[in-house]
């Protein structure tokens, strides 16, 4: 795209912004209320905000708990901010909640490096973030975001006392001076309909979405930087946590959170590793090419794997504002299909799991939460793992280069299976699970010198997973499950310093049910405004 021509679509752009804004979710909710001084607020800050699919809420009036409000300075090194939860709040018309929404604020003044966001209760993470940014020196941001915490209610309507952390990675010195200033609370909305019991049929073996139970895979709460793991590579020491489940599970699904920190925040436009032997004029840089592979182990056993999905952070290369990019405010979270393996879970001794990560140059946060649901009309469950296939992961990668032309292709895909049976009050109900990744990278680069150079990044990554469940002969409703993410980048040099970058990001999820081969599509979830344009003019 000439120059000519991005600028006579800038007009356009700006008015797709603006219309983009208009439409974007706002929150009904009013703000948790802070007790901060006066003098913190001295200026009006740029309110960053984030294009997200508004939480359907019922049309109740919810009550609210002030959870944390905090100062995040200098906490690189340090333990997480831990304060006690003690569930719902007192004053609640009543506890039949149909929908949990965490909601956090937050400022900040001045300018910051890489951040990262976690909260955890119990150690099981409810929310990963990436803090909003400010775009320039002494320019404050404020921001405001929310999540659907619902599927995590059976820790949050506990009456007992659990530990609430929260950390957010944070340095304090000579440039970087942004300290966060965060406010986090939660919103309980009565059911509308409290009289409405949920049936113990065979559907909601997999109607529920709700465990009874969540065993937190994550560090002590006294760790530094965290409760996440943090790995660099599968070559790294093992970070394992062992763990072990009640007798009377029928089901078990893993949660993961996974993310990048530091050099690979950018991993998608991570360059071949022979583009630096060949052009000597790139000064500095990394690369190991553009693919990510988390692989989940149970008992050193692969059972499933993660291709993250591209989420352009605060302090991004190209830094989103005031619009956050899709996913920035709630990094998405990847579920595993655990319970063809209950048979083997239900032995009654210690297992573990564990995750690595293929290709990576810099430090990735991983951490997970195991959902287990319990049979309540019986103590004792058994099971047995049929069968379990991990095909090898099949990877491809060309370059070609002519002086400073660089062209990349990289391409992956791999499928995982498993299949087992479990007998509960439900009766006996085999799963068997099917997960397709696919994976396309595709990269082209030109320099005319170091800080002049264009550039195009076009990645598309697929996961069609399939979750059947198979009760005596006949068919408990399965799901086929198809997760897509499309993202294009480029960069265009106007003049020396300046460059002009266009992203471009189509999310899609849809989710399949079929009972006795008859197919009905249940709903189909876009989770982002697709081919969402964000153009910006950013000095080097």
């Amino acid at each position: 795209m000439s120059c000519f021509s991005f600028f006579s679509l800038l007009p356009l752009l700006l008015l797709l912004q603006t219309s983009i804004a208009t439409v974007a979710h706002q929150d009904d909710l009013p703000n948790l209320h802070s007790h901060r001084s006066p003098s913190r607020r001295s200026s009006k800050p740029n309110t960053v905000f984030q294009v997200t699919k508004p939480i359907d809420i019922p049309n109740t009036v919810p009550c609210k708990q002030l959870l944390l409000e905090h100062d995040f300075g200098s906490t690189m090194g340090k333990p997480p901010v831990v304060v006690d939860y003690n569930g719902p709040p007192s004053h609640c018309a009543s506890y039949n909640f149909s929908k949990i929404v965490l909601e956090w604020t937050g400022t900040c003044n001045g300018t910051q490096g890489h951040t990262i966001f976690g909260v955890w209760l119990d150690g099981v993470e409810l929310i990963r973030s990436s803090p909003a940014q400010t775009p320039g020196l002494n320019v404050s941001v404020a921001w405001t975001a929310r999540k659907d915490i619902t599927r995590y209610s059976s820790l949050l309507l506990k009456k007992e006392t659990q530990k609430l952390a929260v950390f957010l990675r944070n340095t304090i010195y000579s440039v970087f001076t942004g300290v966060y200033h965060i406010t986090i609370g939660v919103s309980f909305y009565p059911s509308p309909n409290p009289e409405i019991i949920t049936d113990n049929s065979g559907f909601e073996f997999v109607s529920n979405n709700i465990a009874d139970l969540i065993l937190p895979i994550s560090r002590n709460v006294e760790s530094k930087d965290g409760l996440w793991f943090p790995i660099e590579n599968s070559a790294d020491e093992k970070q394992i946590k062992e763990f072990k489940i009640p007798q009377n599970a029928y089901r078990a699904v893993l949660e993961v959170y996974v993310s990048p920190i530091d050099t690979d925040e950018t991993w998608w436009s991570s360059y071949p590793a022979g583009f630096y032997s060949f052009n000597h004029k790139l000064l500095g840089g990394h690369g190991d090419g553009p693919f990510r592979d988390v692989a989940i182990r149970l008992d050193d056993v692969v059972v499933g794997a993660i291709w993250p999905y591209p989420v352009i952070f605060g302090a991004g290369n190209d830094m989103w504002n005031p619009v956050a990019s899709i996913g920035c405010f709630d990094l998405p979270s990847y579920d595993i299909e655990l319970t063809p393996f209950l048979g083997t879970l239900l032995n009654g001794g210690i297992h573990n799991l564990s995750f690595d990560i293929g290709n990576a140059v810099s430090v990735w946060y991983i951490d997970a939460n195991l959902h287990i649901w319990l049979d309540h009309q019986s103590s004792k469950t058994t099971g047995e793992l049929v069968s379990s296939n991990t095909e090898p992961l099949h990877l491809s990668s060309t370059m070609a280069m002519k002086g400073v032309v660089m062209e990349s292709r990289v391409k992956a895909q791999r499928m995982i299976s498993s299949q087992g049976w479990v007998q509960s009050s439900h009766g006996k109900i085999t799963s068997h699970v099917t997960q397709m990744l696919h994976f396309t990278n595709n990269m082209y680069m030109a320099f005319d010198s170091v800080w002049n150079y264009s550039s195009r990044v076009e990645q598309f990554i697929l996961s069609n997973d399939s979750i059947s469940f198979v009760k005596n002969s006949s068919t408990v409703p399965n799901f086929l499950s198809f997760d897509s993410f499309s993202f294009t980048m480029f960069s265009l040099p106007l003049w020396k310093g300046v460059v002009i970058a266009l992203s471009t990001a189509n999310v899609n999820k849809s989710i399949i049910l079929f009972i006795s081969y008859k197919f009905a599509i249940i709903f189909r979830l876009n989770l982002g405004l697709p081919f969402f344009f964000r153009p910006l003019l950013k000095e080097w």
